[in-house]
């Protein structure tokens, strides 16, 4: 049964001296289009994708990270939003489906927003994530893209989730301390709202998912939703945190998720 196989990789401030392990872990998984964030280094995403033998783009974000994606499949168009306040960055991929795979859909394109907004969670940078998910979601209205996703690093945290916040860095303690450890959740609610079906909740309602770090995971920061075509074909979603190399090469572990297309 033909599939479309989606992932989100944080590759950590541009991967550059881990290039080797980044490759070996994407060519384990072998997804089909792979949205990365802290692709800081355009060069890296160029080799990833040469030895990979996929397609790219790169965008570049508001401040000092960026963004890419990879596809197996040909990218028709590509589009970078940078400016406020979808920062630090939305890259749209418009992927051209296999002919095979467009029945399900009933779509000839699969359309990827790749996310990687403001970190930290205190309420000032997540009033500024709730506002970029507003922008973001104007920008589906006006681009009406069919069916697709969001995926990424949204550096928010979903309803019911929990936060290791014990187990933080020593300055994320004292940063969250400053607001009695409370942690505000009105980015994520505002896509659920919307209809988005965040894929990892759907199909693990108990687990918590925590995506960073490695060897101390405390929070789940990187997401994978699906608008409601794309999430009725959803088959599967995990954390790949099993695979051989995946603990070294960056500081998140990757989200994948698995669609039945055709």
């Amino acid at each position: 049964m033909p599939t479309l196989q989606l992932l989100a990789y944080n590759l950590c401030l541009g991967g550059a001296d881990r290039v080797d392990a980044i490759q070996s872990v994407l060519e384990r998984i072998d997804a089909d289009v792979i949205a990365l964030t802290e692709a800081d280094d355009p060069q890296v995403v160029k080799r990833l994708a040469g030895r990979l033998g996929m397609q790219h783009a790169w965008g570049r974000g508001s401040g000092e990270r960026h963004i890419a994606a990879l596809s197996r499949w040909p990218i028709r168009e590509s589009r970078i939003y940078n400016t406020p306040p979808l920062t630090q960055a939305v890259l749209e991929v418009k992927i051209e489906l296999p002919r095979h795979s467009a029945g399900k859909l009933e779509s000839e394109t699969i359309t990827a927003y790749n996310i990687h907004f403001l970190p930290y969670l205190l309420l000032p940078f997540e009033f500024r994530r709730w506002q970029a998910v507003g922008r973001l979601l104007e920008v589906i209205r006006e681009r009406r893209p069919g069916p697709h996703a969001i995926l990424g690093d949204l550096n928010a945290i979903a309803p019911g989730d929990h936060v290791r916040q014990r187990n933080n860095p020593v300055r994320m303690r004292r940063v969250m301390a400053l607001q009695l450890n409370l942690i505000f959740r009105l980015a994520i609610p505002r896509l659920l709202r919307a209809g988005y079906v965040d894929c990892f909740r759907r199909l693990h309602p108990h687990d918590d998912g925590f995506t960073w770090m490695p060897g101390n995971r405390t929070t789940r920061y990187d997401y994978i939703l699906a608008d409601p075509t794309l999430a009725s074909a959803l088959r599967a979603c995990r954390v790949v945190d099993d695979i051989e190399g995946v603990q070294g090469a960056s500081d998140h572990f990757p989200v994948w998720a698995e669609f039945e297309v055709g």
